[in-house]
Parts: C-alpha cells; structure tokens; sequence
C-alpha cells in the first residue's frame, strides 16, 4: 500500500508541477494563480497545499534540479557532469527566458540558488572565518551566475554551452575561494 501512496503523491506532484511549468511558459508567473494551476492540474486547493506551501514554492520544485547543478559549481575540481546538459537545455529553450530571468521569478530562483550555494560555501569553510561570511558570498555567486547565463541566453554575448559551462564552474570556484579566504587562501 506504501508504494501505491508513493507513486500517487508523485503523480499528483508531477501534474501540478506540469500545469504550473505549462502556464509560466504561457503568459509568465504574474498571469496566474494557485487557483489556476489546481484547476489545470484537476487536484482541490487542499492538496497543493499539502505538496506546496506556495507559489514561490511550487516554481522552486520545478526549477531545483536544474539550478542546484549550478550551485555544485563552487565544490569540487571537476566540473559538474551534468553542467554542460543543463546549458544545451536552456539553450534549447531560450525563448521561454523571460519567463524565469524576469521579475518575480527571477528573484526566487536568485534567493533560492544562494541558498544552495550557502550550504556548500559552509562545508567548504568549516570552522575557518572567511573574509566575508558564506551568505554573502553565495549571494554574489548565486548572482554572477545567473547574470552570465541570462546574458547568453539572451543573444547578447555568444558561447559554446561546453566553454560557458567550464567558464561557470572556474569563475565559481574562483569567487568561491577568493571572497571566503582572498587570494591566498
């Protein structure tokens, strides 16, 4: 019976995350509400509630395994594996752009990808003082990183989704280290 609930409770969590995705990408995150997204996803008001505290919430779910790639940038020599697929996804669709560089979306995505960033520039400090604190740090990266793949999104300056995605993970890891423990560290 577990595995039956399971798989109900991603089902119901998948049709709301597509009814939400479908209308972002139709008329943008201010043209409609919860109440349209349960009415597309035909689930009650009550149970987005139960999988989603909001709409700032629900954007994050269908956005988090994407930026959080973004975020694995600051860690680790390697550059992520997955970065590059993650670029030629966007690229692909880069005329659904405005919809999440744009306004509200914007702003969650840049809070929520700092707070993925936090955490790693934490385990990466430890108990070491850094010249500026982790939240800090991570809110400039978080903000580097968007700008610089909203920019190529946009056409306004040309890469290659390989060369953009080595650029990120050395910019990020550079501006890691440097305002965590400056040039020497």
């Amino acid at each position: 019976m577990k595995r039956e609930t399971d798989r109900r409770v991603a089902r119901t969590r998948d049709a709301l995350q597509r009814a939400f995705n479908g209308l972002l990408f139709k008329g943008g995150y201010e043209s409609f509400t919860v109440s349209d997204v349960v009415e597309q996803a035909n689930v009650g008001r009550s149970t987005f509630y139960e999988h989603f505290d909001s709409k700032e919430d629900i954007l994050w779910a269908c956005m988090s395994r994407m930026f959080a790639v973004f975020a694995e940038s600051v860690s680790g020599d390697a550059q992520p594996e997955k970065l590059q697929g993650v670029l030629e996804h966007l690229w692909q669709n880069r005329r659904l752009a405005d919809a999440i560089f744009t306004g509200t979306p914007r702003l969650i995505l840049s809070r929520s990808l700092a707070e993925l960033i936090e955490k790693r520039l934490s385990e990466i400090a430890g108990r070491r003082r850094g010249l500026v604190t982790p939240r800090l740090a991570a809110i400039q990266i978080a903000e580097a990183q968007l700008v610089l793949v909203e920019t190529w999104l946009r056409g306004r300056a040309a890469s290659a989704p390989a060369a953009l995605a080595e650029a990120l993970h050395a910019s990020s890891r550079a501006s890691a280290k440097a305002l965590l423990f400056g040039l020497d560290g």
